[in-house]
This record gives C-alpha cells, structure tokens and sequence, in this order.
C-alpha cells in the first residue's frame, strides 16, 4: 500500500500544472460527526466516544525565510507488533530528562522480544517495554515495564523519574501508564508501572516488586486516593522537578458511552515500598448540553506543567456553559494550578467576540444563515497540544474550523467541501480575503490577562479518514482490516509542542504532504513529512525559519513520517544573536507496507536544528510575506546529485521560475524555466554531462532570487 513517486511523470506533473487555484470550491453539505465519533484506534477496541467539530476555511502554507535542516540521521531502534500503541497523538511516550540527560520510548513489545514470564499467546501483543539512552539516542537499552496476562498493556505514556539531585540513571526509575484490554473485549482497566534503572535491570522481566505493576479496574472497589473509575489513561504523560508523575483519562459514567469527566493522576514515589501511589483528581468541564444529553466536549485532555511542577494547566476542548455568540464553539476549556495541584482555579476563556480576534475569523468561512457569526472550533482532529513557557503562560497549539451555527445541536456537524469532501476548502486568496487552509495558531494565557494569539505557520493537507464512508478513505495508504469493517487507522497532523527545559524556548511540530507528490495533487496528508518551528519566549520573537525533519531521511522515513512524537522538552545546544541550536528527541512509526495488525518499525531521530534569530530586519509571518522570503525555503534533493535532481520551490503568487546552474567561474552550464503556481512547485534538472564538483544554483521568480549549493559526485 506503499506510495510510490514516479519522477518521471509526478516531477513533470508538478513542473507544469500544479495549481490551487485550479481547485473548485464547493460546498457540498454537512457531516454530521457522532456517526464517525469513534474513530478506530485499533481493531482491539475503540477509543472513547470523541466528536468531530465543524470545518472553516484557512489559508496557503505560511513558510519563513529559511528551510535549513542540519544532518538529521534516523535510525530503526525498535518494533511493535502493530501500530496501535502510537496512534494517538496526545499520548506521550517519548521524553527526554533534562538532569540526566536521558531519553526514553515506552511502546508495546516488539514480536521478536520474549518477556518472562512469558505471557499467554493472546495477551502478547499487551506487553510494555522501554528504551532508555543516555546519549539523544545514538546507543539504546531496553528493559520489560509492563505485563500481564489479563489486564494487556495499550496506548502507553511514560517516562523517566529522577530523585532529586541524583546524577545517576542506575538511581532513576521509568514509569508508564496507559489503558487495558481484556480477552473478552472492551475497555477493562489502567496500567501503571515502574522499574529501576540499575545496571542489572535491563531485563526481559517486569518488575516483582509489591506495586510496581498496579492494575487499576474501571469497576469498584477503586485504589486509594482514586475518587471514582476512570479510563483510557493515555493523555499527556508529564514528568517535573518536583518528582511527581502524572497522566490523564477520561471518566465514563455507567450509562453514557461517552466521557462525562476528566481524571487527572498523579503518581508520588514512596520510599518505602520503591515504587509510586497514584491519587486521583476530577474534572468535570462546565459545557453545553445537546437536546439528546450529550455535553459538548470532547475527550481528549492534555496538560503542561513547568519545569518545578508548582503551575500547571489542564485543558479540555469544549462548548463552554454560559458562553455567547463567536464564543459558543469548541475551545479550551482551562483548569489552573500554582500550588502543584493543591488547588484549581477554572480560568477564562477566550473571547472571540472581541475585535481582537478578527484577524482569525477572517480566516474562517460562514457557513451558517446567520452570515453575521462566525463560530470557531478548536478541531481535535489534527491534534492539539500546549507547552507552559518561562514566564508560566500557557501556550495552546491549534488549527481552528468553524462550526456551522451557534446551535448547540450543531456543533457536531463539520461541513464539506470539493467533491473531496475535505473540511478546508483549500482554495486561493477567495472574495479578496486569506486563503482557505488549515492554519496553525498559538493562543496564549497567564490567568492574570486575556489571551493573546499568534500564527504560527499553515498546511496544504489534512489527514483523509479511517472509515469506509469517511472523506479521503481511498487516498489514506494504510491497509483495511476486514475484521473491523475495513476499517484503516486514521492520518493526522499530530500537531505537537516541546520546549527547552527553562521554558525560554517553544517548538511547534506537524506533519503534512507535499502536493506536488500526492495523488491528483490532492489535499490529503498521505505523504507525510515533519515539520517544526521555533518561538523565543524570552524575547517573543518566533523565528524566520521553517524546518522539514524529514524530507530528505533515508529508510522509510521521507515522505512516510506516520505517527511521530516529539519529546516534551528539547535540548538547547547553543545560542547567539543570530541562530538558536537544539536537539530534539523524535519518532516515527510506520511499516512497509503500510500494514496496521502486523510489525511496525519505530524510526528515532535526535534531530538537530538550526533556527535564525529575527534580527534588524522584521518579518511578519502570515499572508504578508512575499516570494522573496518564500524563495529562501527553496531545496533541491538529493544533494549531492548524480545525473538528475529536483528543485523545490515555494511561491506564494503565480510566477515564472528560472533555475540556472553555474559552474565555479560564474558560467551558465544548464538552465530552465517553467511557468511557477501557487504553492508548492518542483522542477527537474538533467544534470547528464556536468562533471563532478561544487556548483551553484540560482533560483528566480519575478523580483526575487536565491542561491544554493550542489555537489555532483
């Protein structure tokens, strides 16, 4: 099931018809989303009840002065016996600990590892483990957390608990926790489990000591400290300084099929028994109520927390109660802390009726009678994410539909458009506004003043559904599995954030397709690459610099970036006024073929990146930005090149494009010139006859140039 890029006619393709604007936007009617509210996750069991949110227009991709990636290398470090314990993008399996300078990848086992005891056939594929490394990744140990024959181990968060003021990994211990099966189906319970990290416990065995592995059933009697059951345990897994662990679930009552609640769990680690207890906390989100009963929130919680652990925030995505006009739809919904959790305070929300918020509505469609409102959504469905930054501000990662109406029963309905049926139009600049694709913003939060906001960057793909009758079911590369009605595991953005460990620094990741490479040129996200973006906090500047994690990896990792995951935090490697280095942890899972019910390969990076500083000049990202700045994003792979390469180009207007070759002396050796569409634009060179050696390559587009290297071996 595998996509394969036939250069030939994909590059000649792309060369001269590549064009959003050759995009017909139709309307052509309403998905009402309870009917695909339990999205498949695996052929085991899905996931909790969560409702899709309505669709609305956004713009061209947004892309800074520079595209500039250092030598990222990707490595095979391990397998899973399926892909389902990776899915969900706000799990947390993947952490870096700042004080030991250790990484850590909690996933279910691959086929090839034996756990001892070794677990019945059927409760196989339930068995945790974790890699450690304590140089970014270049070296791995594994050890077994997790096993048992009756609770199986899925969705796993976790990571690495250090005592305070210990330096040593041998004294550290790792921790994980995730939701359960049983051999009769449905959603049973909650694993949680931990293990020291002494050298003679890189084991194939889980820990025998009392408590180390603790099964939390969704049915009474509940654990102590645990107010009431909870489920699903696989949201937004936070390690702090202050040693404490914790996780988020969400609470299913005994009547609804649906979460009626949050659990926030904490993990507190005893000295006596060498292992955690585990209190509960619930949240119960005040939010409108559909005719049927149904609360209008969705159930996939997330949290941050800061470096110590003293403030904190949970955030659910809701319809808040008592909200009005523009302020109806589906956005955070925020619970504070400043006293590691001690007490909670329910925050404000934002308030689109404001002014202020214009710039963002602009970029959403009316689609309701009432032309007038415009009602955003905080669209779940590509992932959302927040990162608390070193002044303790909460900063929430989005991209934002529109809901159809203001009418409560409403808000579970997404519009449709093209005969695609994407949720974004995709169009160009339409009746003299933004152009209409998801765009990415950060909306930002203290407690003490309103929320501000900032865009971030924007996609040019979606991610196609899962289901038989979903949009882009045919496009999504994933094989059906006939036992689930054929049902495939669904794409999406896997929006994420990561920061450096004093919060001076966020990161912003996605993932999205090329178009001049997908099917047809269409919008879906079928083609994978990570992409990331860097905010200084401290001088509130986000950089010029956009970066692809993965354009150019090797294995099967270009173009098939499924399912990554980015550390929580990020190693800040060096600083000067003009560029910020780090070193960002980094996975991604896949398979070739793409198959879900068999092995998938886990691919880990340490990903160093290079971002610019703004400096004298300031550059305003959003439609502002003119080919001059697009132009820098320009890349031509592979490099170094052989007989042929490809130049990638990024226009932000229809132009011409020349792409010249010059020799070491200055002289023109090969030349082209094609006519450039919005968007993304790829020619081909034929480099046959060029002796090997260093050239240049100048790139233009109306008044704009750039100029890059290449090497012919």
């Amino acid at each position: 099931m595998k996509k394969h890029v036939l250069l030939g006619s994909v590059l000649l393709a792309a060369i001269s018809t590549f064009s959003q604007s050759g995009i017909k936007v139709t309307r052509t009617g309403l998905i009402n989303t309870k009917m695909m509210a339990n999205v498949k996750y695996s052929s085991e069991n899905v996931a909790p009840t969560a409702i899709e949110n309505a669709v609305k227009p956004i713009s061209l991709p947004v892309k800074g002065s520079s595209a500039k990636t250092s030598a990222i290398t990707w490595q095979n470090i391990s397998s899973s016996m399926n892909i389902y314990g990776v899915v969900i993008p706000y799990s947390k399996p993947l952490q870096w600990n700042d004080e030991l300078d250790a990484v850590s990848f909690i996933h279910r086992k691959p086929s090839t590892y034996v756990m001892n005891p070794i677990p019945a056939s059927t409760a196989a594929t339930g068995g945790i483990i974790a890699f450690v490394s304590t140089d970014c990744g270049s070296t791995w140990d594994s050890t077994a957390l997790y096993g048992n024959d009756n609770f199986w181990g899925r969705y796993p968060n976790g990571g690495i608990y250090n005592p305070t003021s210990n330096t040593d990994i041998s004294n550290a211990y790792v921790v994980g926790a995730g939701p359960t099966t049983g051999s009769g189906g449905g959603w049973i319970g909650n694993w949680y489990a931990s293990k020291q990290l002494g050298t003679v416990n890189y084991d194939n065995a889980p820990s025998t000591v009392t408590n180390a592995q603790q099964v939390m059933p969704t049915a009474p009697p509940f654990a102590p400290g645990v107010p009431s059951r909870h489920d699903f345990t696989a949201y937004g897994f936070t390690a702090t300084d202050d040693g404490k662990m914790r996780v988020l679930a969400g609470i299913t009552d005994d009547v609804a099929s649906n979460d009626t609640a949050v659990m926030l769990m904490t993990g507190t680690f005893n000295g006596t028994s060498m292992t955690f207890d585990w209190a509960g906390k619930v949240f119960d989100p005040p939010t409108t109520v559909e005719s049927d009963g149904t609360e209008n929130w969705i159930s996939r919680p997330m949290m941050a927390w800061n470096e110590q652990g003293t403030v904190g925030y949970v955030v659910i995505i809701g319809s808040r109660l008592g909200a009005t006009g523009s302020n109806v739809g589906y956005q955070p919904i925020v619970y504070k802390t400043t006293n590691s959790g001690s007490t909670w305070s329910l925050e404000s929300s934002i308030n689109f009726n404001l002014s202020a918020f214009d710039d963002v509505k602009s970029r959403l469609w009316s689609v309701s009678s009432n032309t007038n409102l415009i009602v955003p959504n905080f669209t779940w469905i590509e992932g959302i994410d927040c990162a608390v930054d070193m002044n303790n501000k909460l900063h929430v990662f989005s991209s934002i539909l529109a809901h159809p109406s203001e009418d409560l029963d409403s808000l579970n309905y997404t519009s449709q458009w093209t005969t695609e049926g994407y949720r974004w139009p995709h169009a160009p600049i339409v009746q003299n506004g933004p152009a209409v694709h998801p765009y990415l913003w950060d909306f930002t939060y203290d407690g003490t003043s309103s929320w501000s906001h900032m865009l971030i960057d924007s996609m040019s793909t979606e991610g196609p559904g899962g289901t038989t009758a979903s949009n882009g079911y045919q496009d999504n590369p994933w094989d059906a599995d006939p036992s689930a009605s054929n049902q495939k595991v669904r794409i999406d953005a896997r929006i994420q954030m990561s920061r450096s460990a004093d919060g001076r620094h966020l990161l912003y990741s996605w993932a999205e397709s090329d178009t001049a490479y997908t099917d047809f040129q269409r919008k879906w996200n079928n083609l994978p690459n990570i992409k990331a973006r860097l905010y200084d906090a401290q001088n509130s500047q986000l950089s010029p610099t956009e970066i692809n994690l993965t354009e150019n990896a090797q294995g099967e990792v270009a173009n098939h970036a499924m399912f990554h995951f980015i550390s929580p935090k990020f190693k800040l490697v060096s600083e000067t006024a003009t560029k910020i280095n780090i070193e960002l942890p980094t996975t991604t899972s896949n398979s070739s073929p793409y198959s879900q019910l068999t092995s998938n390969t886990h691919w880990y990076a340490c990903a160093g990146m290079e971002f610019d500083r703004l400096t004298t000049v300031t550059l305003t990202v959003g439609l502002d930005k003119d080919n001059i700045d697009a132009l820098s994003n320009s890349s031509i792979f592979p490099n170094p090149a052989k007989n042929t390469a490809t130049v990638k180009v990024s226009l932000l207007s229809t132009s011409k494009v020349q792409v010249s070759v010059l020799n070491t002396i200055g002289q023109v050796v090969k030349s082209i010139e094609t006519q450039g569409q919005i968007g993304s634009n790829a020619v081909n060179l034929d480099l046959s006859g060029l002796a090997s050696g260093i050239y240049l390559v100048n790139i233009k587009a109306e008044n704009a140039s750039t100029t890059k290297k290449l090497v012919i071996e």
